[in-house]
């Protein structure tokens, strides 16, 4: 994978009032940090940032330059930190560490699934997700822009694991444990039929009870 190039210019100061007027210049602040050497503050152009971002920067090594430096021979580096706005999603700071092309640094990769299993098309299972990055340790000159694995053999019942990831990629040094899941395929979610509704008990109306009228005394039909 080709080096990224970014430019950059030192900055003096921090706070919000220096941010805002970074911003006001289209430039967020960042910091350079790594190598046992004092952290320093520079100064990214916004739109440059949001670009190398696209070439997924996250992944990549970046040529360094920075403006005003004597020695005109770039820094390698790696983005280690982006915030964010929660809101807008505009870009408030970066953080770059310095690396040597010799020496392995430790990063997060994509894990994408290929196809659509069988137990998906043929027997109505489900695909469950399992971890979507791999922690590995590699040369910053051979890091992997992601890696895949085929589900299209899986049935239900079948998973895929870390360790058929590792069997795949030999020559990288994986840092999870082999036994992760990555992907299984499940038996349909059938849902439970409603209970039939028990019939509410009949309540008994009262009985109407009809009183005979009492008689008043001397009320008595005479005998004829």
């Amino acid at each position: 994978m080709e080096n990224l190039k970014l430019e950059t210019e030192i900055r003096s100061g921090s706070g919000k009032g220096l941010a805002r007027r970074l911003r006001a210049r289209g430039m967020i602040p960042a910091v350079l940090y790594g190598r046992k050497e004092e952290p320093l503050g520079l100064a990214v152009d916004e739109t440059a940032m949001r670009k190398m971002m696209r070439a997924r920067a996250e992944i990549s090594v970046i040529d360094l330059s920075i403006k005003g430096e004597e020695s005109d021979a770039p820094i390698n580096v790696l983005v280690r930190g982006i915030q964010r706005h929660p809101a807008t999603g505009k870009l408030l700071h970066v953080d770059f560490q310095r690396i040597r092309l010799d020496e392995k640094v430790r990063l997060a990769i994509h894990i994408t699934l290929q196809g659509v299993p069988k137990g998906v098309t043929d027997q109505g299972g489900v695909l469950e997700h399992g971890v979507r990055t791999a922690n590995v340790l590699c040369l910053p000159t051979a890091i992997p822009e992601a890696f895949s694995l085929d589900v299209s053999e899986l049935m239900i019942g079948d998973n895929l694991r870390f360790r058929n990831l590792i069997e795949k990629y030999p020559d990288i040094q994986f840092l999870d444990d082999p036994d992760l899941p990555l992907a299984t395929i499940t038996p349909p979610k059938i849902e439970a039929e409603a209970a039939p509704k028990e019939a509410e008990p009949e309540v008994a109306e009262p009985e109407l009870v009809k009183k005979e009228k009492e008689k008043e005394p001397g009320e008595e039909a005479e005998e004829s």
